[in-house]
């Protein structure tokens, strides 16, 4: 019996987490939706969900520091250290998938920023795989990526193999350092270190 099956067979039940404002039609009483990383820790001790997502949107640094002190709780809770996590993110971002290895999320998912039905989260859960683990999604990203904060919501993506020197975007970072492609990178085969 595969993952789904078994989930179909015991009730689906899971916990979403999200602080950006989306409203969601969640269609049964085994899904819950809640907005503050202490509502979703109550809800997961309390509920005890089978997974336990959470939305990484367009949010401030600080509410992205908040959300991972939460995983950091969740996987310390003898309540909930064995519950799957997965990390909903709307863009590619080698320092967060580090801080979530770290962490312990088990899955990460890259999804658009609007809201999700109860029919989209069930396909995203059931479609989990190898391919959606952590250490997969940082295999893919180039380990010269750096981020440096330009305000409390904004980050600019440098190239640290350019001793950070040449921010990162449109189809270099796409096409190249966020792709197993970033192996053929001149700067990535040649960096730039300083002396």
């Amino acid at each position: 019996m595969n993952l789904p099956e078994k989930r179909r067979k015991q009730g689906f039940r899971f916990l979403l987490c999200d602080t950006t404002d989306k409203v969601y039609e969640l269609s049964s009483p085994e899904e819950e939706w809640v907005s503050s990383p202490i509502q979703c820790m109550d809800k997961a001790v309390d509920g005890r969900p089978r997974i336990i997502v959470i939305r990484f949107g367009g949010i401030s640094i600080r509410e992205r520091d908040a959300l991972m002190e939460l995983i950091a709780s969740l996987k310390r809770n003898s309540y909930t250290r064995k519950c799957p996590v997965l990390a909903l993110l709307h863009s590619k971002h080698r320092k967060l998938l580090e801080n979530l290895n770290r962490a312990g999320v088990d899955f990460a998912r890259y999804v658009e920023d609007t809201p999700l039905d109860s029919n989209q989260m069930r396909e995203i859960i059931e479609g989990l795989g190898s391919d959606d683990r952590i250490e997969r999604h940082l295999a893919v990203l180039c380990p010269f990526l750096h981020y440096s904060k330009i305000n409390f919501r904004q980050e600019m993506t440098v190239c640290g193999a350019y001793l950070d020197r040449m921010v990162l975007g449109g189809r270099q970072l796409h096409e190249v350092c966020e792709r197993e492609d970033h192996i053929h990178c001149e700067y990535y085969l040649n960096p730039r270190f300083k002396p």
